[in-house]
């Protein structure tokens, strides 16, 4: 239970310094109300002579994108940079030497970052595309599951970057690496449009992996919300299958990756 309370202080902590950073919010959000109003009006000139493309109607698919474009932002962890950071600096030494879970304190501090961009930067975006844009959202099942959808999204995306995070210790560097992840996610995860405008064929192979499950099942959960039950509760459970693989993945290359480390720097 102490060990509970150290994690939490650190996510109150990081919680805390995340909403000092002001600027950075309101450039964030204008950047969205930008965004936001290209991407409307892109749409809306691609379903001018359509009311449904793929299966989705012009409501669904604008709230699908430019809600994509918060969430986007709320699920970048930075915790590959930050491990990076801690290797070259040496600073991981201060951690290893504690009574704690690395990947727990990582996890910890990004969640505390991550709550500091939900209540600064996606609810501010939410109701900016209601009273704004007045695109309505939908109720249903799916609203209820939002937000268990997102939390799983969030630890997916966090094992993903932790574990390009821990390939530092062999390559001290992982500025390639990093940005290659963030493309090959943005483009195979749904981040950038749904998948229902993928070709088929291509459809089909992207809802085998698990980059789907970080943007495209939570999306589709508050873009679609009267989906059924059942069919809601499936992606859920592919959420935890991907969350418990990555996990071990991660737990794993760790305990490998540690065996090599080397300390430099103050």
């Amino acid at each position: 239970m102490r060990t509970l309370r150290s994690y939490l202080a650190v996510v109150r902590g990081t919680f805390q310094v995340s909403l000092m950073y002001r600027f950075g919010f309101i450039f964030n959000i204008l950047g969205n109300i930008i965004y936001m109003a290209v991407v409307y009006y892109l749409w809306n000139s691609i379903y001018a002579n359509s009311t449904t493309l793929r299966g989705l109607t012009f409501n669904e698919t604008f709230i699908y994108v430019a809600l994509g474009s918060t969430v986007f932002i709320l699920l970048k962890t930075y915790a590959d940079w930050q491990i990076s950071f801690d290797i070259r600096e040496g600073q991981i030494a201060t951690y290893l030497t504690k009574p704690i879970d690395f990947q727990l304190y990582a996890l910890s501090s990004s969640l505390g970052f991550g709550l500091g961009n939900l209540v600064a930067i996606t609810l501010p975006t939410i109701l900016m595309i209601t009273l704004v844009f007045k695109i309505p959202f939908q109720l249903g099942p799916g609203t209820i599951l939002f937000p268990l959808s997102l939390f799983l999204a969030f630890l997916i995306s966090f094992n993903f970057d932790y574990l390009v995070g821990v390939t530092c210790f062999y390559t001290e560097s992982i500025w390639g690496i990093s940005i290659s992840k963030e493309i090959l996610i943005s483009v195979m995860s749904g981040a950038l449009i749904p998948l229902q405008f993928f070709p088929e064929v291509v459809q089909r192979i992207l809802m085998w992996l698990p980059f789907q499950t970080i943007y495209y099942t939570p999306l589709m959960m508050v873009t679609r919300p009267d989906q059924s039950w059942l069919t809601l509760a499936s992606m859920i459970a592919i959420q935890l299958f991907w969350l418990v693989v990555t996990f071990f993945l991660t737990r794993l290359y760790y305990n490998r990756a540690i065996k090599v480390v080397r300390i430099a720097g103050g």
